[in-house]
């Protein structure tokens, strides 16, 4: 039987008595949207949550299918009496955080509070990134591109949601305890936008993009990440090298992201788990993957990994992505991990 780890370490509800109602968070997509996504955000729901100390999980549907989302009553804010994020916000999770399992004390997340300072190089930004900014921080933190989702009490499970899967990790960088799901911690984006497609799929890899080195993902409620199906296309490098390529950032129109292969898997079998799958992100699918343009519909397929995830392959060769990819602007990358060595293997870029 687990012990709740809240009596303890719960965090006074008067320390956040102050915090900002509503957070303008710096966060990439608002700077992709030229600040259109700001404008959908409108004005944040006013009305007091049941308990503002308990997080709540519910359900929401997106074009993936249902989805996990904050539930109505949810303590949108630990603490806090006022909501920063509504409910049916959705909620994330980050391929450079490790597993979360129980409910300890000293976690250690790959999303940290460590500021960097600005402001950032331009790039695909135009003026730059406002600096500083964080991976992530508390819900009110302004300088946090991905707020997380924290609560002063065990959280709850709301319809559709699994009790069993829920839990809740203590973030010493935050003084507080972050909820997780099926081990995954849970983030949130973009105060007042409900939209549960507008953040997933985010690929947040080196600068000048936030450089936080993950993906973004949105959840199932049976704790896997909500993918879709896989769009696999082509994509032509500086170089004038034609190589194979996922879509990421469906938000905003799609971005061809190049993908690679991994010398040390043998055959269809991913051998790349743990800190190696934070490194080379795994391109995941749910469902049969679609072709692009100039891609071999026949090459690509489907291995199922250790976690029961789907990962697309390409010539019987499973699929990564790079998590320090370089982007070119809105229409591609750089396909510069190609030739890094990691755990033994190689990475190489593939020619459709």
């Amino acid at each position: 039987m687990r012990t709740s780890p809240f009596p303890s370490l719960r965090r006074s509800r008067a320390a956040l008595a102050g915090a900002a109602a509503a957070a303008a968070t710096v966060a990439t997509a608002v700077l992709l949207a030229g600040g259109s996504a700001a404008a959908q955000a409108g004005q944040v729901a006013r009305s007091q949550p049941a308990d503002p100390a308990r997080a709540v999980l519910s359900t929401e549907q997106s074009s993936y299918g249902t989805v996990l989302a904050l539930g109505a009553g949810a303590g949108y804010a630990a603490g806090s009496s006022t909501p920063v994020f509504p409910a049916g916000s959705a909620v994330y999770m980050s391929t450079i955080d490790p597993p979360a399992n129980g409910d300890g004390h000293g976690y250690q997340p790959g999303c940290g509070t460590t500021l960097v300072t600005g402001p950032l190089p331009g790039g695909m930004f135009g003026g730059g990134i406002p600096g500083p900014l964080s991976c992530t921080g508390a819900e009110t933190d302004q300088q946090a591109d991905w707020q997380a989702l924290t609560t002063d009490q065990p959280p709850a499970a709301g319809p559709g949601v699994e009790q069993r899967l829920l839990g809740a990790v203590y973030r010493p960088d935050l003084g507080t305890f972050q909820v997780t799901y099926a081990g995954h911690p849970l983030y949130l984006f973009l105060p007042g936008i409900t939209n549960a497609a507008f953040g997933d799929k985010i690929l947040e890899s080196a600068l000048p993009l936030p450089p936080w080195r993950t993906a973004w993902y949105l959840l199932s409620p049976d704790g896997q990440p909500a993918v879709g199906p896989a769009a696999i296309q082509t994509e032509t490098l500086a170089s004038g090298q034609t190589v194979l390529a996922n879509q990421m950032l469906p938000g905003l129109g799609g971005v061809p992201v190049a993908v690679y292969t991994f010398s040390r898997d043998h055959g269809p079998h991913s051998t790349c788990y743990a800190a190696c799958a934070r490194t080379l992100i795994p391109v995941l699918t749910d469902g049969t993957p679609a072709a692009g343009t100039s891609v071999d519909a026949a090459a690509i397929g489907t291995t199922i990994r250790a976690d029961g995830t789907q990962q697309v392959t390409y010539n019987g060769h499973p699929l990564y992505m790079y998590n320090q990819e370089q982007f070119t602007g809105l229409t591609g990358t750089a396909g510069n991990g190609d030739g890094t060595e990691l755990d033994g293997g190689t990475l190489t870029l593939v020619t459709p």
